[in-house]
């Protein structure tokens, strides 16, 4: 009898610390990676360009003690794409200003307000990015976000296809990039839509694939008011794959399967102003950075101001 308790031992251990969360079954804690709501202490360097054909911009300083622009993550740092040819005045097409404004909670705050004026190319646009970046696993990334009233008359004109802008979006190499859109339907009514696509890609012989998307009609797209934002993902090229994404605590999209091919991701656009057409504004504040959901597996972290 004692012989079979003693060879028992260490299996009723291993099933006690599975089952009060010990070594067999832990699951790390999250860690904040980044913070900043644009507060005293943050600036804006002047637009630059080093002789290649676009303009830079650089977010500097910092409001809180241990964290500082620009976001370094993943060994790079992320600046402004001022995505205008440096032969042009970047000025006359996109503007990046940090203003002081009533804030999501109604109280005076200060915060990143980007404009693009008119277009100057096709590809005009005003991503503040995280390039040449070495994917280093999950993230969870949370910001509030304004969008003007005249959105629906900004993006749309009644016509059959949809008017559209992108506020992020995340690219690999060659092969995959996930973009979350406000698309304006024929009714020039706005709605939600993000897709897993094959856009990273600029080969010659590129054919378009869309892998997977989802669009969300249910939850109304706010105009002239702050809604938060919240993206997760965890990268993989099986089952377990997958890409979350609520505004104001409301799931629009929780999609699960096959996110990646082949490559790292090596381009990270926070928030962006890309759009097919202009002018357009948007405001951002409070953007918060975590390698893993921060409130709960799957749980949003708004509490409604």
């Amino acid at each position: 009898m004692k012989t079979t308790l003693i060879t028992l031992l260490p299996l009723l251990g291993l099933l006690f610390l599975n089952a009060c969360g010990g070594s067999g079954s832990a699951t790390k804690s999250p860690t904040l990676l980044f913070k900043s709501g644009f507060e005293k202490g943050v600036y804006l360097g002047k637009p630059y360009h080093d002789g290649g054909g676009t303009w830079f911009q650089d977010i500097k300083g910092s409001d809180y003690p241990d964290f500082s622009w620009p976001i370094q993550l993943w060994e790079s740092n992320a600046t402004f794409q001022v995505l205008v040819d440096s032969s042009l005045a970047s000025s006359k097409y996109i503007t990046n200003e940090i203003i002081s404004t009533a804030g999501h909670n109604d109280t005076p705050s200060r915060v990143m307000r980007s404009t693009i004026h008119k277009a100057a190319e096709g590809w005009t646009q005003d991503p503040y990015i995280l390039m040449e970046a070495k994917e280093k696993g999950d993230l969870y990334i949370k910001y509030w976000l304004k969008m003007p009233e005249n959105l629906p008359q900004v993006l749309g004109d009644g016509s059959n296809d949809d008017g559209w802008c992108t506020f992020f979006e995340w690219k690999t190499t060659t092969d995959y990039r996930i973009a979350a859109y406000i698309y304006v339907d024929n009714q020039n009514k706005p709605y939600w839509y993000v897709h897993g696509d094959n856009v990273a890609s600029d080969a010659d012989d590129f054919v378009y694939d869309e892998f997977w998307h989802r669009e969300n009609h249910t939850y109304p797209v706010p105009e002239n008011e702050w809604f938060m934002v919240e993206f997760f993902w965890h990268r993989s090229t099986g089952d377990d794959g997958r890409f979350w994404w609520a505004v104001d605590g409301n799931i629009i999209a929780d999609y699960q399967g096959s996110n990646k091919i082949k490559d790292p991701i090596d381009r990270i656009m926070f928030f962006t102003v890309y759009s097919g057409k202009y002018p357009l504004t948007q405001e951002v504040d409070d953007i918060v950075i975590w390698d893993g959901f921060p409130c709960g597996e799957g749980k949003s972290c708004y509490n409604k101001p």
